[in-house]
């Protein structure tokens, strides 16, 4: 009975780390694609996200890149970036709400990031201006 116990303690253990680490490898590849971004455009920011991801050459997923497009002329370049939130769903997939910070105003991007065969990619992405459209109410107000 003890060692049932121990070996389930360990697999728990196991598979929350590697929960851990997709998002760890997520978040990093989210900060990466944002450096393209700042250097290269929405466009180039949209490649880079759906790298090693299923949808990589999907031309209606790079189409995202116009949503950024619209963003931009409202609120300007891209100033920084970072990552809000990062929850594991299941031991391969990170879900990540990142905001993005422009001269005028914020956006807000939600990917689902997954460790495939090619390595940690995005599955999808999509992009909103308004907090209240992405965030859950007890991240906004205390």
């Amino acid at each position: 009975m003890k060692k049932m116990f121990l070996i389930a303690t360990l697999s728990v253990l196991s598979l929350s780390s590697h929960a851990a680490g997709v998002c760890d490898s997520a978040s990093k590849e989210f900060a990466a694609a944002v450096e393209v971004y700042k250097k290269e455009g929405g466009t180039a920011f949209m490649k880079r996200v759906l790298k090693n991801g299923p949808l990589e050459n999907d031309t209606r997923s790079l189409s995202q890149a116009q949503a950024l497009g619209q963003i931009e002329q409202f609120f300007g370049p891209l100033k920084s970036a970072s990552v809000l939130s990062t929850k594991a769903l299941g031991a391969k997939s990170c879900y990540i709400i990142g905001i993005l910070e422009y001269e005028n105003g914020p956006a807000f991007a939600v990917a689902n990031y997954y460790s495939g065969a090619k390595g940690v990619g995005a599955t999808s992405m999509f992009f909103q201006t308004e907090p209240e459209q992405i965030l859950p109410k007890e991240f906004l107000v205390q």
